[in-house]
């Protein structure tokens, strides 16, 4: 006669690894925090003993999730990116035109500088080859570029974009462009008005205004 233990199956077609389920919940607390720390404190001024407080675990079992605080740094970019991306097509599918969208996310950045800058700080680190993160940050913007470049064409589809200009060209200058502001922004808030220079970045392409390209295209109908 068999125990009850050897009665009971651990491996059932479908069940799900527990440990698994508890590991991948216990991810997303840590990148949870992270965000909300590093929201918070910058880069520098966060601490991976602090993340590891307001999780209720130990700085190892923070580790063994992550391996570094620049691997905590990359998930914690990558969950803002799948933000961004979920509000991207959130207000795509409500009707937002795409550049509204992209002037959504400018303002919100400017309610994020600690955002901003973990994304300036470990953007410029991956550079190098040998970074962590180098491989994450380039998929990163070869996506960008990619969904820029569908957009953009899109765009220029609907004649809300010169016909002469490269469409795929358009999005990896708007990428830059962005990025640029976004470190200018940091080192000299006061001074750099994101929003507005975006805007104005906008008007060189001529893209309408919000609000203007309706009224275009009822005085060309």
């Amino acid at each position: 006669m068999s125990n009850a233990a050897e009665d009971t199956p651990t491996d059932l077609p479908g069940r799900p690894d527990l440990r698994r389920v508890r590991g991948d919940k216990r991810r997303t607390t840590i990148v949870e925090t992270a965000v909300e720390v590093f929201g918070e404190q910058g880069y520098r001024g966060t601490s991976l003993r602090e993340i590891a407080r307001r999780v209720g675990i130990s700085d190892a079992g923070l580790l063994h999730h992550f391996g570094s605080k620049v691997g905590l740094l990359a998930a914690t970019i990558a969950a803002r990116d799948e933000i961004d991306r979920a509000r991207r097509e959130e207000s795509e599918a409500a009707g937002v035109s795409f550049v509204d969208t992209m002037r959504e996310q400018v303002a919100r950045n400017t309610r994020s500088p600690g955002l901003v800058a973990l994304h300036v700080v470990l953007s410029a680190e991956a550079t190098d080859p040998q970074h962590p993160a180098h491989e994450s940050f380039r998929d990163r913007y070869r996506a960008l570029r990619h969904q820029d470049d569908e957009s953009f064409s899109r765009l220029q589809d609907e004649g809300h974009l010169r016909n002469d200009l490269d469409a795929e060209r358009v999005g990896q200058l708007v990428t830059a462009m962005m990025d640029g502001l976004q470190l200018q922004w940091l080192l000299d808030p006061d001074a750099v008005d994101m929003a507005r220079l975006f805007e104005d970045f906008l008007h060189l392409l001529e893209i309408p205004a919000p609000g203007q390209g309706d009224a275009a295209e009822s005085r060309s109908g």
